[in-house]
């Protein structure tokens, strides 16, 4: 006979796990308002750097998804929250303009940045930018990547993520970039604090086994893996990662808690 696992709460990816775009993921939606209404602790988690919270609650609205601004752990919401608990250093901010809006008051400015704070900008990425970001390090910038993602999936399939960028950026200068989103402690520890459970009682559901599953079970969490978004056999079976629970898709997780 299998015993079910008794979580307490949840951590839910976004992209990938409640939808792809702008279409929703079937069965997320009423998966989110079960697990309410049973008063299951939930947080939704995203290392998305391409919105801003009030660009992000409109598309969760759009499609239909019952999740509150208050639900959300977003990186660029740990990045300010970062910034602020440092007395708002002046930062270079290599975020798009939606982003750019989170971040409040924080002083920017491109001559002697205390740090470089590096987002999603899509095809904005050049030589150029690059070597200006160069520039600013090496005259004493530090680096805080929003995350440090390989990949992400499109509606036109996967793409390179920040995290080659970032990457780059390390390799030339020697510095190694503080990472808000996940899979780091920051991220979690943010998201664990903000459920009010400890982690051994709570489990993550990601379609990103070494982000979402890895980062979580290094942090005493469970993984539940769901094969949407990112998903794809050949990179789950390369990864040294092992899912505690592997489902279809987000609408079987009811099936997994009442079994």
């Amino acid at each position: 006979m299998v015993i079910a696992p008794k979580y307490k709460g949840f951590l839910i990816d976004l992209d990938g796990v409640l939808f792809v775009g702008d279409t929703p993921i079937p069965g997320a939606a009423e998966t989110i308002s079960i697990l309410k209404s049973r008063d299951i602790p939930c947080r939704f988690v995203t290392n998305t750097t391409t919105k801003s919270i009030r660009t992000m609650m409109t598309h969760l609205r759009a499609l239909q998804l019952p999740i509150e601004e208050n639900d959300l752990i977003t990186t660029p919401r740990a990045a300010r929250h970062l910034l602020d608990n440092m007395g708002k250093p002046p930062c270079y901010f290599c975020v798009n303009d939606d982003v750019l809006r989170d971040f409040g008051d924080i002083p920017h400015t491109e001559t002697a940045p205390r740090y470089i704070v590096i987002g999603d900008i899509d095809n904005r990425w050049d030589y150029d930018l690059m070597n200006r970001l160069f520039r600013m390090i090496i005259g004493g910038a530090d680096i805080i990547a929003l995350h440090k993602g390989r990949y992400w999936h499109e509606r036109d399939g996967l793409r390179i993520d920040i995290g080659a960028f970032v990457s780059g950026l390390e390799y030339v200068t020697g510095k190694t970039a503080h990472v808000v989103g996940k899979p780091s402690p920051d991220f979690y520890n943010a998201a664990l604090d903000s459920l009010g459970i400890s982690a051994s009682d709570v489990a993550m559901v990601g379609d990103d086994i070494d982000s979402d599953i890895g980062g979580a079970q290094i942090y005493g969490m469970k993984g539940i893996l769901v094969k949407t978004g990112k998903y794809r056999t050949d990179m789950v079976a390369a990864s040294q990662v092992r899912p505690d629970h592997v489902l279809d898709s987000i609408a079987d997780l009811l099936k997994l808690i009442n079994r």
